[in-house]
């Protein structure tokens, strides 16, 4: 079963134990020693699914699925960019260091770079984002020195990494002592998150109970928990 899957480890380190689901129209592998869902995707390769993101998620992908891309939404997510960055206020000040995760179409890092935070933008994808504030690539694959961000976010980027379990401990071996996690993910659990159950792009369908014991298990505390809108989850942590 999980030889030809494309997630071939659970978040919790398993990687024989698993019984075969369907939820919500989706075909998936539940662990059975932490009982995190993941998707199964059967006969595709880290590598094909990188190049997935790298050449066609963004535009290609959104057009087949009848969606506005990514880029045609910049002003609206320069919006929603402005409403996170008011709630980060308590935690993020002027000259923070950041880096975001998936940062798309560089929307969050240019209202951030507004605000006087020196926000960085990780993307894999490209036909996407501004390259004068982009790494392109993953957190596994780029050269980020230790220790040299005050924060990081992660907006509606966790469900769809592969390795979630590298991508976590890269996240805690990059941000300074002490610095901010600000985690965005879908509440698939509840009947408004019903609709984040998507073949092929999420691949994780954490519950709340489950992201906060993963976070602790990476080094972080958790300092604060918000839904912001129906469907959705924050996580405010920190790195202990």
């Amino acid at each position: 079963m999980i030889e030809k899957n494309l997630i071939k480890n659970c978040v919790c380190g398993n990687t024989t134990d698993f019984q075969k689901q369907n939820l919500h129209g989706i075909d998936v592998l539940v662990c059975n020693s932490c009982g995190v869902v993941h998707q199964e995707l059967i006969n595709w390769t880290e590598e094909s699914y990188l190049s997935f993101y790298e050449n066609d998620y963004h535009a290609k992908f959104q057009k087949v699925k009848g969606r506005k891309t990514y880029q045609e939404n910049y002003e609206h997510d320069c919006a929603v960019a402005e409403k996170r960055l008011a709630k980060y206020a308590q935690y993020l000040t002027p000259k923070m260091k950041g880096l975001d995760i998936g940062s798309s179409n560089s929307a969050f890092v240019h209202r951030a770079r507004s605000k006087n935070l020196d926000c960085w933008g990780l993307e894999p994808g490209h036909d996407i984002g501004d390259n004068a504030v982009t790494i392109r690539g993953s957190i596994v694959s780029a050269n980020i020195d230790t220790n040299s961000f005050d924060f990081v976010t992660m907006h509606d980027s966790i469900e769809h990494i592969v390795d979630v379990r590298s991508t976590l401990q890269n996240v805690t071996k990059i941000l300074k002592q002490s610095g901010y996690l600000i985690l965005d993910l879908p509440d698939y659990w509840i009947e408004s998150g019903y609709h984040h159950w998507k073949y092929i792009e999420h691949l994780w369908y954490f519950t709340a109970e489950q992201m906060q014991t993963i976070l602790k298990d990476y080094g972080f505390v958790v300092i604060g928990v918000d839904r912001p809108i129906p469907g959705k989850i924050v996580f405010y942590a920190q790195k202990s």
